[in-house]
């Protein structure tokens, strides 16, 4: 990641760890941090970390994170935003004791909803590719970099609205999480 790609980035809930390294950046998620909505489980969080571009355009971005991640809901992936009661998240996550999740979560006037793909193996790095076309969007994950594997195509009202778009990071319940932002490849 070449941090001159990063001037027009901006931070929403700034994490406060975070360190350049190379061509990285490691963060430390702060704990009990979460971007979620829901009536069911009666609770609403939305102070998680994200690194975002502002956009009302089309646009292609891929998100590559590294992180030794084995506790229950830490999370770092890729986050589209209206606002807090609409957005869209990407992530790798365990729930459980079960084995790691690829999960993708659409809120749409403060109801979260969760989709998910079981993995064999954990993954210590997972790419997440999210594409634009007007109110549609199609988001892959790849565990290589090269091979994408569509996970799922939502529609989300957002013509003539500011999207914030990039990557983001939380820790639900835990004594925070530290994850490896490799590469957020914006177009």
């Amino acid at each position: 990641m070449i941090l001159e790609n990063l001037k027009n980035f901006e931070w929403l809930n700034e994490p406060e760890n975070v360190i350049f390294a190379d061509k990285e950046m490691k963060i430390v998620a702060k704990k009990q941090t979460d971007f979620w909505q829901s009536k069911h489980h009666n609770f609403a969080k939305d102070d998680g970390h994200l690194f975002f571009l502002r956009t009302e355009k089309d646009f292609n971005v891929i998100v590559h994170w590294q992180a030794e991640n084995t506790v229950n809901f830490n999370q770092c992936g890729l986050m589209i935003r209206v606002d807090e009661k609409n957005w869209f998240k990407a992530s790798l996550m365990y729930q459980e004791s079960q084995n790691p999740e690829i999960g993708s979560c659409v809120t749409l006037n403060g109801h979260s909803d969760w989709a998910g793909v079981m993995l064999d193996n954990t993954p210590s790095e997972v790419w997440y590719k999210l594409v634009r076309k007007a109110d549609d969007f199609m988001v892959y994950y790849s565990l290589d970099g090269k091979k994408f594997i569509r996970l799922r195509q939502f529609y989300m009202d957002t013509k003539d609205i500011e999207l914030k778009v990039g990557a983001y990071i939380c820790s639900p319940q835990n004594q925070g999480f530290e994850a490896t932002l490799q590469d957020v490849d914006f177009k």
